[in-house]
């Protein structure tokens, strides 16, 4: 007895093998449609967008006001942006500090002290021939901080660099705007004397001169070496 069934599954036209090959493949692609899908919502990728409704347009607005407020107060100095400004005042304050600091230690080089608490820095523009050691004066003249204070002077006790500063903007000493020299300018005109000509005083002749005592013992040992 012949099984027409087998033989149809054996005589089977191309045609239906395209067919069902078709049909799997659209099968899978529905497949990797839904699996997308679902990760997209997991993602919360199927939110609507913003829609640029009144809220849209209002929030844009407020942003761009206040990067205009911030771009006017920069501009104006209200909010600080990086580095502050170095004004013209703190310029010309930090060279009349350097300066007055060199010209002690030029006074000192020749006099061999500093000018005291009572002679002030006025003493570095004065006029003192007699003077042992004296060949000055240091400065044209003593003025004002940019600001209009004097400056503060003392002599310190027990030797060292003596006390000078600048009150700064606010006047009040001991306040944090005040502005000091650098200390090594008091010590300068020791370690180099071009600003003499290479000149020494005739007392100073053949006289090692030192800031002070440490500093001559070691030039001292250094100048034996040669």
């Amino acid at each position: 007895m012949v099984n027409y069934t087998e033989m149809r599954k054996k005589f089977r036209p191309k045609d239906a093998s395209k067919a069902e090959a078709r049909a799997k493949t659209q099968a899978a692609v529905k497949n990797i449609a839904r699996e997308y899908e679902k990760k997209r919502a997991a993602l919360g990728l199927d939110k609507p967008p913003l829609k640029r409704g009144p809220l849209y347009y209002a929030i844009i607005i407020c942003v761009m006001i206040f990067i205009a407020a911030l771009f006017i107060g920069v501009q104006t100095g209200a909010v600080p942006m990086g580095k502050k400004r170095i004004s013209k005042a703190d310029i010309q304050v930090r060279k009349s500090m350097d300066a007055l600091a060199q010209a002690c230690g030029r006074y000192k080089f020749h006099v061999g002290r500093y000018p005291t608490t009572a002679e002030g820095l006025e003493e570095l523009a004065a006029l003192r021939p007699q003077l042992k050691g004296w060949f000055g004066p240091y400065i044209k003249k003593v003025v004002p901080d940019p600001w209009g204070h004097a400056y503060v002077y003392e002599e310190r006790e027990g030797g060292g660099h003596p006390v000078l500063y600048s009150k700064g903007p606010d006047g009040r000493a001991g306040t944090t705007d005040d502005v000091l020299p650098d200390q090594d300018l008091f010590d300068k005109p020791f370690r180099d004397t071009t600003w003499t000509n290479h000149w020494v005083p005739y007392q100073y002749r053949g006289i090692l001169v030192a800031p002070d005592e440490k500093t001559k013992k070691a030039w001292a040992e250094e100048i034996k070496k040669y």
